[in-house]
């Protein structure tokens, strides 16, 4: 294996383990599941059973402890997907990666360095969820970033917020929050469609993260599938106009069917792999 330590997405070592100094670090950080999909039987006993997606993402864990430092143990296939999702929300990881994938690994290094970081960003958030040390919060918050829907974590309630969130409220009884899919609808649900900052269409896999500045966004795509999708439609609220469409392993790629409506900037991406970025710049 190799290990690799990767803060904001910027390699400083590459390294056999044992040999390796940041080695001895290792023990101290948190572990991380591999990103990716597994898949289930939806309605097996049924005439129409499909199989649903199981995404595997670290990016609640991310949001709720993003000072820790962390250690993906990775199968071969998954260091790309891990290097970016690290890179997405910003976060010191250090990932052991299989030898074999030292060039598919080194082609998303390539691409996150080119991407360049945002400092004049900050994460685009509308729902603030408090941290009351619920058992039920990991996989409630889980199910809010597999739907898209952006929070910020809190320890008291946001005026600032659109909707507030505490599980064991009378609003978000603990009960019902012991069903995620059910608490992520919900959520949705009090949020309102048209509230929403960020809206993926065409694809399950496809998570999104916003970010937002002074008169610019940066939209983030991470396709947990591990295979290219098509026809990904991205909806991002507010007036914008593509400025940089990079799709990682397809250069040259244009974003189709762009339309402002209704207070929001739709555009379609016609196919992409693990990880795509969005560069927009408000529209006049």
């Amino acid at each position: 294996m190799l290990l690799v330590l990767v803060a904001a997405a910027i390699p400083c070592l590459v390294a056999p383990a044992p040999s390796n100094p940041c080695a001895e670090e290792v023990r101290l950080q948190e572990k991380l599941p591999a990103p990716g999909v597994r898949w289930a039987m939806r309605g097996e006993n049924t005439a129409s059973a499909t199989r649903a997606p199981w995404v595997d993402s670290n990016g609640w864990r991310f949001l709720r402890h993003p000072g820790r430092k962390y250690l993906y143990e990775l199968p071969r296939g998954a260091s790309a997907l891990a290097a970016a999702e690290a890179f997405v929300y910003g976060v010191d990881a250090r990932l052991r990666i299989d030898p074999g994938d030292g060039k598919a690994f080194g082609e998303m290094l390539a691409f996150l360095k080119d991407l360049g970081e945002a400092p004049a960003l900050a994460p685009a958030t509308n729902i603030a969820v408090i941290d009351n040390g619920s058992p039920l919060l990991p996989e409630a918050l889980n199910l809010l970033v597999r739907r898209n829907l952006l929070f910020r974590l809190v320890s008291a309630p946001d005026p600032k917020a659109d909707l507030n969130v505490t599980i064991g409220s009378p609003e978000f009884p603990a009960a019902e929050a012991a069903d995620p899919v059910a608490f992520a609808a919900k959520v949705r649900t009090r949020l309102t469609d048209s509230n929403r900052l960020l809206r993926i269409y065409g694809s399950e896999v496809v998570l999104g993260r916003l970010l937002l500045g002074a008169g610019r966004a940066r939209v983030h795509l991470l396709n947990y599938g591990g295979e290219k999708v098509e026809g990904v439609r991205v909806r991002v609220r507010g007036k914008y106009g593509v400025d940089r469409l990079a799709v990682f392993g397809y250069a040259g790629a244009k974003p189709e069917d762009y339309v402002i409506e209704g207070g929001a900037t739709e555009f379609t991406i016609p196919e992409m792999g693990i990880y795509t970025v969005v560069d927009l710049k408000t529209a006049p």
